[in-house]
């Protein structure tokens, strides 16, 4: 569980401490969704040099 992104690191523990009570269904399928948020952010491609420079100058 080793990860530099701190928001995977915390949904990540969300996640295992909602998988003591898998009773509540509804705690753990907010853990999941915020675990999946949390690593489709940190796994996003990051934009190109050039599309954030563009980006920069259209908000110029």
């Amino acid at each position: 569980m080793r990860c530099s992104d701190p928001a995977v690191v915390t949904a990540t523990e969300q996640l295992l401490n909602a998988l003591t009570d898998v009773e509540n269904t509804i705690r753990l399928e907010v853990a999941l969704e915020a675990f999946g948020r949390a690593v489709n952010a940190a796994t996003a491609p990051q934009p190109s040099w050039w599309a954030r420079r563009r980006a920069v100058r259209a908000g110029a």
